[in-house]
């Protein structure tokens, strides 16, 4: 399905008032007019900030406003998306990137200025392609996934739930991305990486467990 501007932007509220937050409202002038902010918010904003998430959905079902979970922690926004009824949640893509018509973005994901998500790919719910991100054919996107500013995920590659894929790496096709592994800013990846990992470097190699990590 082709991600098309509506002809009336869509008024929506953002769960999340931090920095990522800002950049997606900033990335969907155009395609939704934000209606309000929900979290303790860092800047200033110029709609109202909410306290809570319920008082979000209330407002959001009572107006007819759709919902886009801005939590840039990838469990915690994966888990608020999971809680919020899908009806009233929405996908929406930047005017400036470009995604393919036979894609279709899961609920609550957003894709950001400049990125690209290519034909064939597949796309979960609560998903960031952030910042002139390349999400090329036929990759699996999986859902909570983060897919950082100027990082390439390269054709039939797959990226596990709630993976994060570090600004500007690599990761070469078909290869597979466990979930909650971490890739490192720059890294090149040229092996599959398991469940939970952290690499980094060109190539990219194994980083020693976060002291006191159990794992």
């Amino acid at each position: 399905m082709a991600i098309e501007p509506p002809p009336v932007p869509t008024s929506w509220i953002s769960l999340g008032a931090g920095g990522h937050a800002a950049s997606v409202a900033h990335a969907l002038l155009g395609v939704g007019k934000l209606h309000a902010v929900v979290g303790s918010a860092s800047r200033e904003w110029t709609v109202p900030v909410l306290e809570s998430d319920d008082d979000a959905l209330s407002m959001a079902g009572d107006r007819g406003l759709r919902v886009i979970v801005t939590i840039g922690e990838n469990r915690r926004r994966l888990a608020v998306v999971n809680e919020v009824p899908p009806e009233l949640l929405w996908s929406a893509a930047a005017v400036t990137s470009t995604v393919a018509d036979d894609v279709r973005l899961g609920d609550s994901t957003v894709v950001l200025h400049h990125a690209h998500v290519g034909p064939g790919a597949r796309v979960g719910r609560g998903v960031i392609i952030n910042t002139a991100a390349v999400v090329e054919h036929d990759v699996s996107v999986s859902d909570g996934a983060h897919i950082a500013p100027g990082a390439v995920v390269l054709g039939g590659a797959r990226i596990g739930q709630g993976a994060l894929i570090g600004a500007g790496a690599v990761i070469l096709p078909g290869r597979s991305i466990g979930p909650d592994a971490t890739i490192g800013a720059g890294a090149v990846v040229s092996h599959d990486v398991p469940t939970g990992a952290r690499v980094a470097g060109v190539p990219a190699a194994d980083l020693p467990p976060i002291q006191g990590d159990p794992s």
